[in-house]
């Protein structure tokens, strides 16, 4: 299996890890100083070696009260393999700025593993993931007193989601998902895999052995095109009744391939190409939730009330 100059340069940096910007919106409490922005991947990678095991800036906040504007809690879904810190590092403080209670999970962890790979959540099979996010997502709801939250997910976090919603009897507990890079016919890339054999490496397993793989990253499998688990979630369609789907794609997604996989027809889906609005953006799939363009289509999703058209950037980030 190779590893592409891309993944070895996210996985160094990853392992041996401000451009700031100001927050979009607002103090949601009227006095709290907006948490900083950092649409910085390298940030992100510098907050997990210094707050290991920590959610980002802006989520986990158990005291927050939905307010009347945004009455539905967002629980933001990482990818995998993946952390919350790593993946939410700019969207949570983002949201927070906004007014909305976030919430970040790990999910899918290998508890006995050591580290840098016991980090890592979305290692397990996607069922059993689902299965933490439905707890998750009760405890948000029980605390918040919410009927129903909003769910914005990353890549494997997608998958994740929708089994949540179409087989764990989330569909009545969700407004709305709104998914970043999702490979809903799954990847034809080994990137997945990939990735995850460079840190299976680190532990000095060299090269790592497809034998070793599959039963530590059981999900590594389930998203490759054609996998039993993508037929099952896909029989009819994905999608189900009284959620509201938006999908966010990029045409550079090097994880995601064809990066059309990303796309879902069905009622109640809106599909956006980041390309669509700005065409020089050549994000890829890893930098999807720190790309600016993404972050304002998700604050269009979560409130159409306030709609803008996302500023393009002549550079992807961390150029």
């Amino acid at each position: 299996m190779r590893l592409t100059p891309r993944v070895c340069v996210t996985v160094a940096a990853i392992i041996v890890g401000v451009l700031t910007s100001p927050a979009a919106a607002g103090d949601p409490g009227g006095s709290r100083t907006p948490l900083p922005v950092s649409y910085m991947f390298s940030d992100a990678v510098a907050f997990e070696n210094d707050h290991p095991g920590s959610p980002p800036p802006g989520a986990n906040d158990w005291s927050c009260a939905p307010s009347p504007q945004h009455p539905n809690p967002v629980v933001l879904v990482h990818g995998g393999p993946e952390t919350v810190r790593l993946d939410w590092g700019a969207m949570a403080p983002l949201l927070a700025n906004n007014g909305y209670c976030v919430f970040a999970p790990t999910y899918g962890t290998l508890p006995d593993m050591p580290g840098p790979l016991g980090e890592l959540g979305g290692l397990t099979p996607i069922e059993q993931s689902a299965q933490q996010l439905r707890e998750f997502v009760d405890r948000v709801r029980t605390t918040t007193g919410a009927q129903e939250v909003d769910l914005v997910a990353h890549s494997q976090g997608s998958l994740v989601s929708a089994y949540y919603t179409k087989v764990l009897g989330g569909a009545d507990k969700v407004a709305r998902l709104v998914s970043i890079g999702p490979g809903w016919n799954g990847t034809t890339s080994p990137a997945f895999a990939s990735l995850f054999t460079a840190f299976v490496g680190r532990l000095g397993l060299t090269p790592p052995p497809r034998s070793v793989v599959e039963p530590v990253c059981a999900s590594c499998g389930q998203i490759q095109a054609g996998s039993d688990f993508l037929r099952k979630l896909n029989e009819g369609s994905a999608a189900v009744p009284g959620v509201n789907y938006t999908n966010i794609i990029t045409r550079h997604d090097d994880y995601i391939v064809p990066y059309s996989s990303g796309f879902l027809q069905a009622p109640k889906v809106t599909n956006h190409l980041i390309q669509e609005y700005c065409p020089n953006d050549l994000t890829d799939h890893l930098l999807l939730p720190y790309d600016r363009v993404v972050a304002q289509l998700v604050l269009n999703t979560l409130d159409p009330t306030t709609t803008q058209r996302p500023t393009c950037t002549t550079t992807p980030p961390n150029s």
